[in-house]
């Protein structure tokens, strides 16, 4: 497996948008039906939170040694321990759901196979991209969050239960377990181009690129799992308007994660792409509190523009940083912030809200860390001139 190709071979970019996207429903196939969830199993505020956070914690302790591992061995070897791990998570989920600790297990194995598909995903994708073509690619991987959200809350809108959702997942392993095997020579060792830049310069931009991977993921991972809970239980919409206005941010981001790519391509720079994105949802949360019916709807699709134009900046920043496609190190290094903001979004913004704050008081503060994470992507300009 090469990178930095002539052509760009489009069946190995979907299979690595596929298995992406695949780690991704494993986690957002909760929040469409978490209302419904917590009706049958009454379980606490913070357990809740923790079915969702659990996923970022297993990702921040082995995103980076996951990334080390996969640029010495084969990929084949990643996806099948993944499609493992998930299966034991999904039948666990299934046969515990009334118990906290073992769906908090079940949910952790889960977000193992999460942490590992989030890597190889992107690097198989890439391995298959023209120079050319790098910016597209870039941002159908960014679009990999919302394609499995959407495909949740479709679901959940078409009357699937939590049951069903967790069923779906299993049978989803075997079309992406036949698909990965017609494409199998694609996923062995990986084959670093010799021209790559490695610099303490590169480094510390991927950590700062990290952090503020943090801080964006913390906001945008706390509006989205507890989104159907606010809509239902502070502004009383129905359970099937909840999860219609869940999706409509999130259609809104798939369409900007490859609309950003695409424009990267072409000269788009990212630096102010980045920040333009963060200072919008910033002012998304500041407004929320004053915000429902046509106001508040068009509010969710600004928050979804910032929501789609910055992770396709974050997964494009390592090839800006080094000038060559990033191998799973630099991936690794960038999921590593990205899976701390997953881990505290969820519980940070169910303390805020439950405490003295309410849920006005939760939005300001959130809206205080994302102005701050438009402000620490300004510290990368000397590192991407």
């Amino acid at each position: 497996m090469t990178v930095n190709r002539d052509e760009t071979y489009w069946p190995v970019v979907m299979l690595g948008v596929s298995i992406s996207a695949f780690g991704a429903f494993l986690q957002f196939k909760l929040p469409p039906i978490l209302p419904a969830f917590l009706g049958e199993y009454p379980h606490s505020v913070d357990v809740a939170a923790g079915f969702m956070s659990v996923f970022a914690l297993v990702g921040l302790l082995a995103s980076a040694p996951i990334g080390r591992l996969l640029e010495r061995h084969a990929l084949a070897w990643a996806l099948g321990v993944g499609l493992i791990i998930a299966a034991m998570g999904i039948l666990l989920g299934l046969g515990a759901p009334q118990s906290g600790p073992l769906m908090l297990l079940a949910r952790g194995f889960e977000g193992f196979t999460f942490a590992i598909f989030a890597l190889i995903g992107p690097v198989i994708a890439n391995s298959a991209a023209a120079r050319r073509d790098l910016g597209l690619v870039t941002g159908l991987i960014a679009a990999w969050i919302p394609i499995g959200q959407l495909l949740a809350g479709l679901l959940a809108l078409a009357g699937a239960d939590w049951q069903a959702l967790w069923l779906i997942n299993l049978g989803l392993m075997i079309p992406l377990g036949l698909a990965a095997l017609l494409q199998r020579r694609w996923l062995g060792p990986i084959k670093l181009p010799t021209g790559a830049t490695r610099s303490l310069k590169t480094d510390r931009g991927l950590i700062i690129g990290a952090g503020i991977f943090l801080l964006w993921s913390l906001q945008f991972f706390a509006f989205m799992t507890w989104l159907t809970k606010y809509l239902t239980g502070e502004l009383h919409l129905s359970a099937t308007l909840a999860v219609l206005a869940y999706l409509l941010p999130v259609v809104v981001v798939m369409v900007f994660n490859i609309g950003t790519g695409w424009w990267l391509a072409r000269g788009l720079k990212l630096l102010p792409a980045l920040v333009t994105a963060l200072l919008l949802q910033a002012l998304v949360w500041l407004s929320a509190p004053w915000l429902d019916g046509i106001p508040g709807l068009l509010m969710l699709i600004v928050f979804g523009i910032g929501a789609g134009v910055a992770p396709a900046c974050f997964f494009h920043l390592p090839h800006n940083l080094a000038h060559v496609q990033a191998g799973p190190k630099a991936y690794g290094v960038l999921m590593t912030g990205r899976n701390s903001g997953v881990f505290l979004g969820p519980i940070v913004m169910a303390w805020l809200f439950q405490g003295s704050l309410g849920w006005a008081g939760a939005a300001f503060v959130v809206a205080g860390i994302t102005t701050l994470a438009a402000l620490l992507a300004l510290t990368l300009a000397p590192r991407l001139r």
